[in-house]
C-alpha cells in the first residue's frame, strides 16, 4: 500500500441556525487530519458499486464483471469470478455478509445474482431480457426486505421488491409508482441513488426535467416530493441519496457532462416531507455522498475531486483530486473506502482533535 497524502484542515465551526450536534462544537476549532491510501487493486476497470459492512470488510464491483472483496481492511483484495458474463457491468452490489451479496448489471442484459458463498457460486434471481432495462442502485433496509431501482420500462418507473432476501423480486405496480416525466430517471454512477432514513422509509433520487424524490415505508406505495436540486437536462439531478440516521437526508448530483460545474446539495430534516438547498455549493459534480456518525461529517465526490463538510452543508471542503466514482464509510467509523473510473482502490482515514478557541 502507497500513502497519496497525509494532511491537516483546520475548520472555525459557526451556526447553520438548526439544533444538531453542530452546536455542541460552536466556539471550537476542529483539526482534521485526512488520511488517504491508495491500496493494491486487482482490476483496471471502472468501479461503481459499494458494500462496506467494516473497517475489513467491503465489496465492490463495476465494468468488464469486475467484483473485488477485502476482509482484512485493504491490505488484500480477492477478484471474485463474475457469474456467467465477464462483460457485464456491476454498477451496485449489497452485501450481506463475507459470504453473501446481490450484484446487478446495468444494462442488456438487466441481471441480478445472489451469492452465499463469496462468489464460489452464483444464483440468477432476476432476468429482464427487454433490452431497455437498466438497473441503477439495489438497498435493503433489513436482511429481508429490500428494492431495485431502474430506469424507466415502456413509459413506467422500474422498481422491484424482495421480502426474502433478494431470493425473488416481485415489480411493483405501476399505479402505485408515481408517473414519470418524458425525461425522468434515477442514475446509476456510484449505485447510491436509494436512501433508508431513520425511521425505515425508503428515499430515491432522480433527475431529468425534474429532480424529484419518490419515498415509501415498505416498498410498495411511493410518493414523489420535488426538490430544489438543479434540474432541466437528461444529465442533470439527484446522483446520489445518503441518510445519517440520525434524521438528516442529505443528496448530491449535478451535471456529468459538466464535473467542475458546481450546485447546491439538498437536505431534509423531516423525513423528507420537504427539501433544501444547503447553504455551501459543492465544487463541482458529485456523484456519491456518504455520513460518519463518528465524526459527524458529510463525504462526497465525483470526477473532479472529493468534499468534505463538517458543518452540514454550510461549508463543503475540497480534500481530494481524485476521480472518484463511489465510496462508503464503515459503519460507526469514519474510515471510508473509495473506487475509482480506473479502478483504483483508497482508504481514507478521517481523525479529528476539538479544541476551544
Amino acid at each position: 500500500m502507497r500513502l497519496i497524502s497525509t494532511f491537516l484542515i483546520t475548520v472555525l465551526l459557526i451556526s447553520c441556525g438548526r439544533s444538531t450536534k453542530l452546536d455542541e462544537r460552536l466556539n471550537q476549532e476542529i483539526e482534521l487530519d485526512i488520511q488517504i491510501e491508495k491500496l493494491n487493486s486487482p482490476v483496471e476497470t471502472s468501479l461503481r458499486g459499494i458494500s462496506v459492512l467494516s473497517e475489513d470488510l467491503a465489496w465492490l464491483s463495476g465494468a468488464k464483471g469486475s467484483i473485488v472483496r477485502t476482509v482484512n481492511g485493504g491490505k488484500t483484495w480477492s477478484l471474485i469470478p463474475p457469474p456467467d458474463n465477464d462483460s457485464l457491468d456491476f454498477r451496485s452490489i449489497y452485501a450481506f455478509s463475507a459470504n453473501s451479496a446481490i450484484i446487478a448489471s446495468a444494462g442488456f442484459p438487466d441481471r441480478v445474482y445472489k451469492t452465499n458463498n463469496a462468489g464460489v457460486s452464483w444464483n440468477l434471481v432476476y432476468e429482464n431480457e427487454d433490452s431497455a432495462a437498466f438497473i441503477n442502485s439495489i438497498a435493503f433496509k433489513n436482511e429481508n426486505l429490500g428494492i431495485i431501482m431502474g430506469d424507466q420500462l415502456k413509459g413506467r418507473h422500474l422498481i422491484f421488491r424482495t421480502s426474502n432476501g433478494g431470493d425473488s423480486w416481485t415489480r411493483i405496480d405501476s399505479n402505485d409508482v408515481p408517473k414519470p416525466f418524458a425525461v425522468e430517471n434515477a442514475f446509476a454512477a456510484s449505485g447510491s441513488c436509494i436512501a433508508i432514513s431513520r425511521s425505515g422509509r425508503f428515499f430515491i433520487g432522480f433527475g431529468g426535467e425534474n429532480s424529484r424524490v419518490f419515498s415509501s415505508i415498505n416498498g410498495l406505495m411511493w410518493k414523489a416530493k420535488s426538490t430544489p436540486m438543479m434540474h432541466g437536462c437528461s444529465s442533470c439531478g439527484i446522483y446520489s441519496i445518503a441518510s445519517s440516521g440520525n434524521g438528516e437526508i442529505m443528496a448530491v448530483g449535478g451535471d456529468y457532462t459538466k464535473p467542475d460545474s458546481s450546485h447546491y446539495p439538498i437536505v431534509s430534516l423531516n423525513d423528507g416531507k420537504s427539501w433544501v438547498r444547503t447553504t455551501g455549493r459543492a465544487n463541482g459534480y458529485r456523484s456519491v455522498i456518504d455520513y460518519s456518525n463518528k465524526i459527524d461529517s458529510w463525504l462526497s465526490a465525483g470526477s473532479n475531486g472529493i468534499d468534505l463538510s463538517y458543518d452540514h452543508g454550510v461549508t463543503w471542503e475540497k480534500i481530494g483530486e481524485n476521480n472518484v466514482n463511489t465510496l462508503q464509510f464503515a459503519p460507526n467509523s469514519s474510515v471510508a473506502f473509495l473506487g475509482t473510473k480506473d479502478g483504483e482502490l483508497l482508504k481514507m482515514q478521517i481523525l479529528l482533535n476539538e479544541s476551544d478557541k
